[in-house]
């Protein structure tokens, strides 16, 4: 993937996704390095399956919502709680040419009304933080179709193995942990 803002107007790098990103006010301009590993997990699940209906829980600036969306071709549902996040990623989705596919809605978790009937999901990217992820564990086996995948990022080293255990006490399996700069990422399945 190749993140840039709108300043930015030369061609990507060739063999790259392109993603044009003004963050604004919501979290999220791709520099962090919970994004980069997210980013990684998505190329490299890219490389493995064909996903039809993801999720991205905690959307931010949208940039993994419209990474899903230029990856896969398919609808991206995002939800945040944040209403500003909400704006920005339909903006930043309308301004990648993906505004058909990615809707993004405001509400609490997996509890939101458009997150119950969009699922069950095959893909699931919650990039948010390791209070949270432990709190929304359950809900996110119920939202996530048998032998999906959920990407749990936002977590420093130290909380991971909290985190691992949460999910595998709801039938997730860990697959893959990326570390960078101090932060872990988790591809886990269900």
């Amino acid at each position: 993937y190749f993140i840039h803002g709108s300043h930015f107007d030369g061609p990507p790098p060739a063999g790259l996704v392109a993603i044009k990103l003004d963050a604004g006010a919501a979290f999220g301009s791709g520099e962090h390095p919970t994004t980069a590993a997210c980013l990684q997990a998505l190329d490299r699940l890219s490389k493995q399956r064909k996903i039809r209906r993801p999720l991205d829980m905690g959307c931010g600036s949208g940039i993994l919502s419209l990474a899903m969306a230029k990856t896969w071709k398919v609808p991206v549902l995002a939800c945040d709680i944040d209403a500003e996040a909400v704006r920005v990623t339909n903006q930043n989705a309308r301004q990648n040419r993906v505004g058909r596919l990615v809707r993004a809605v405001a509400g609490s978790g997996y509890r939101t009304p458009a997150v119950v009937a969009g699922g069950p999901y095959d893909l699931i990217c919650a990039n948010i933080l390791a209070r949270p992820l432990c709190q929304m564990a359950a809900s996110a086996a119920k939202a996530l179709e048998p032998g999906g995948t959920i990407i749990l990022s936002g977590l420093l080293v130290r909380d991971a193995m909290r985190v691992i255990a949460r999910y595998r006490t709801h039938g997730f399996t860990l697959h893959r942990a990326t570390q960078i700069d101090g932060w872990q990422t988790l591809v886990m399945k269900w």
